[in-house]
């Protein structure tokens, strides 16, 4: 079984992040993890990108840390996958998984479009849309319990490492048994941890494209141990 992280966090992107992409693989590969996802905070969320500047410069700098960390990637032999976080309102976020830096540049809709742009871009481009701690309860959420509308995404993640446990047992009431794609994700944004949390494959995913295979057609399992 190979598992993958599939919510990560770098200080190269994201503002809350505390290590290195090269610390976070370094750490992730020490416990014995075949790969991750790195999903940086985008433009409407607490990313580190410098949001005054074109289009193509935010993705370059957005996309920087994946692009460095696969120096380290290769010396370990570890999959790091490129993911996107993105906040779409009221501090609600969305995972975007399957793509890679390229496909950004070709969309410059996003910067403005929101939730409907990001989900229509993204799925005809054969990505996945993953609601990312859909229930949780925070002070910058106005309201952590507001059903995701879920004609814009593929599915939730139904664990998230950071999450209170209220917070999860309601985001299994809601979607415990729905037909969707259900992940988990630790949210990571140190490279000091004891466990994370992610997803199990038969298979190795060296590309998003496998990725985004493995989550449509559900051959992974649920890791959160």
């Amino acid at each position: 079984m190979y598992r993958y992280e599939m919510h990560m966090h770098t200080l190269e992107g994201s503002l809350c992040g505390r290590s290195t992409i090269e610390e976070m693989v370094r750490a992730y590969h020490a416990k014995g993890f075949a790969g991750a996802v790195v999903t940086n905070h985008f433009l409407g969320g607490n990313t580190a990108v410098d949001r005054d500047q074109s289009w193509e410069e935010i993705v370059k700098e957005y996309s920087r840390c994946w692009y460095e960390g696969q120096a380290v990637a290769k010396e370990l032999d570890f999959d790091l996958l490129f993911g996107v976080e993105e906040g779409y309102g009221e501090g609600k976020e969305l995972l975007v998984y399957g793509l890679e830096p390229e496909f950004m540049l070709a969309h410059p809709e996003l910067q403005h479009g929101g939730l409907p742009a990001w989900s229509k871009a993204v799925r005809e481009a054969g990505g996945v849309l993953i609601y990312a701690h859909p229930f949780r309860q925070r002070a910058y959420i106005p309201d952590g319990r507001i059903m995701p509308d879920m004609s814009y995404a593929d599915g939730v993640e139904l664990y998230n490492k950071g999450n209170t446990e209220e917070d999860t047992l309601y985001t299994l009431a809601v979607f415990g048994e729905a037909d969707c794609i259900k992940i988990a994700g630790s949210d990571m944004h140190r490279a000091e941890f004891d466990e994370a949390w992610g997803i199990g494959s038969d298979k190795r995913l060296r590309t998003g494209k496998e990725l985004a295979e493995a989550l449509k057609s559900g051959s992974f399992t649920i890791c959160c141990e």
